[in-house]
């Protein structure tokens, strides 16, 4: 019975570590549109353009200017590795989107990457940027339309 109950618990222990491993996202994961809870999207194509419609303008720059003002831009987005800000969730790759406004100025968005189970570290991927003092865990998140 003992050695029943021991593979059992190596079974168990195996189990759990494997789905605690995570999976590293890849570029092709992230072609698609992405929407945030406030009804703001972004298109990432395949080629390496995107779009971005109704994405709430203060939370990516928050200079006064830009409260209450909605983003809506054509531009370029790049899969990166070594994000800037450091590993978050165990993923350090990151969304960099490059985008054109109207009055001819570009701005630059970096998004991280999170993702789902007790690491946060495996598919289906989320992207975000914090939404303030990342301190106070708040996000401006995008999820994949399926």
């Amino acid at each position: 019975m003992k050695t029943k109950l021991k593979y059992l618990l190596i079974t168990l222990l195996s189990i759990m570590l494997y789905s605690c491993g995570g999976t590293k996202p890849k570029q092709t994961d992230f072609i698609g549109t992405w929407k945030s809870s406030d009804n703001g999207s972004i298109k990432l194509n395949k080629n390496g353009t995107c779009t971005l419609k109704g994405v709430d303008y203060y939370k990516i720059s928050s200079f006064s200017k830009n409260k209450n003002r909605e983003l809506n831009a054509e531009g370029t987005w790049q899969f990166i590795e070594n994000v800037e800000s450091g590993i978050v969730d165990n993923i350090d790759n990151g969304i960099v989107i490059t985008y054109n406004l109207p009055d001819g100025t570009k701005g630059e968005i970096v998004f991280y990457i999170s993702g789902q189970g007790i690491s946060g570290n495996n598919p289906p991927w989320n992207i975000f940027i914090w939404e303030g003092d990342p301190d106070e865990m708040m996000k401006y998140e995008f999820i994949k339309n399926k």
